[in-house]
């Protein structure tokens, strides 16, 4: 792709935490210094960080994807506390003296080429950063630059590096400033505007109040209302966003007046259908987070306490959120994303409600975020927390 993205494609063990050896205790997950800070000037040059590691203790039964995914939050949030992103994380699960050979694990090519279809990525003018020297190999192969750390193993591999004409730094900080020196600070794009539909106390709203800007790619800009006693108005005034209250929901032009100018609408709790002239302006750009899974429980009437009371009364092990396009039917639309959470025997519809609830307020930020770069999202099955391929798949943890 020659008018692609740059990215930096980052190892973890050893290069951005510390490697106690199979690491996979989200408690022993150890930053080095100035970690935080190196992809924070990553991200503030327009660079993609991407990381790509391999997980070999899967394959030898040392721990499970769960628990990678565990780990890998926790450096995640231990980044965003920092003012730091990740664009997408990558695994490979194998080791081919227990799963046999793959094209994933490092050095193989198969998880950059991924990151570059899903991200748009041009692979010949990134970069590889690692402690081992296959983290940095792939550079090669793609006619990309590869750094070594003397972190973790690197200085194992130290001399074989310098015999291959591949630069040696001592940390990632390091890494990251050579990196940065050829590139001027790029003026980010400006976030995409979210206008955000309600009917009641706003929850969802506070999530993408509260998760969108540390991502920077989606602002809510404003607040529409159905009902003009809804909780989530206070939120948005709070917030300082700008809100409106539709005297007609069933009056389009109004509902178009007070959406105008915004490039994604998300439905978070909104009781009332939307016009059919308001679903064709926003075709494909207007979503809806559903308490349940779909397209088993939706439809007229399924919201709130009886929406519960039907999923427990029919017997089904799994609930959840259910994130979808909208369309002229309730609940209707192309599904984008679902959040699958175990319905426990002994549930009431309170408590089975407030666990679904805790999955709509991580999965509806995800989604809106990776809408507004452009990320392809598909319906999931698993449970885990990167991107992978064109695939957006999300973890309740």
């Amino acid at each position: 792709m020659a008018d692609g993205a740059r990215a930096v494609f980052l190892d973890r063990d050893g290069t951005m935490v510390e490697d106690p050896g199979y690491l996979h205790e989200p408690e022993r997950v150890r930053l080095f210094p100035g970690v935080a800070e190196a992809v924070r000037r990553l991200n503030d040059h327009g660079l993609l960080v991407v990381v790509v590691s391999n997980q070999a203790g899967i394959a030898r039964g040392l721990y499970d994807e769960r628990a990678y995914q565990a780990v890998q939050r926790r450096m995640t949030d231990l980044l965003a506390a920092a003012g730091a992103r990740l664009d997408a994380t990558y695994f490979c699960p194998h080791h081919p003296d227990f799963t046999g050979p793959c094209d994933c694990r490092k050095p193989g090519l198969k998880l950059f080429r991924d990151a570059q279809a899903a991200l748009g990525i041009d692979l010949a003018r990134s970069f590889w950063v690692g402690d081992r020297m296959s983290d940095v190999e792939p550079a090669r192969a793609f006619g990309g630059r590869g750094m070594l750390v003397e972190t973790g193993h690197g200085a194992q591999s130290e001399r074989e590096a310098r015999s291959r004409g591949v630069p040696v730094v001592s940390d990632l900080a390091a890494a990251a400033r050579e990196i940065t020196l050829a590139f001027p600070v790029t003026t980010a794009p400006p976030p995409a505007s979210v206008a955000v539909l309600v009917s009641g106390g706003g929850t969802n709203l506070q999530a993408l109040l509260d998760q969108l800007p540390a991502q920077g790619a989606a602002q809510v800009t404003r607040v529409v209302s159905s009902r003009a006693d809804a909780g989530a108005l206070e939120r948005a005034r709070r917030a300082r966003v700008a809100t409106a209250v539709l005297t007609d929901p069933s009056d389009a032009r109004g509902m178009l007046d007070a959406l105008a100018g915004a490039d994604l609408v998300v439905l978070a709790g909104y009781l009332r259908r939307v016009p059919a002239e308001v679903v064709a302006r926003y075709r494909m750009r207007m979503i809806n987070i559903h308490p349940a899974l779909l397209p088993a429980f939706g439809g007229a009437g399924m919201y709130g306490r009886r929406l519960h009371e039907r999923v427990l009364a029919s017997g089904a092990t799994i609930s959840g959120p259910t994130v979808h396009y909208v369309d002229e039917e309730y609940d209707h639309g192309p599904i984008i994303a679902q959040w699958p959470v175990p319905v426990h025997k002994g549930d009431t519809p309170e408590s089975l409600a407030a666990r679904v609830l805790e999955a709509e307020h991580r999965l509806l930020p995800v989604v809106v975020t990776a809408l507004a770069r452009g990320v392809r999202v598909r319906l999931f099955a698993s449970r885990s927390a990167f991107l992978t391929g064109d695939e957006l798949k999300v973890d309740l943890g």
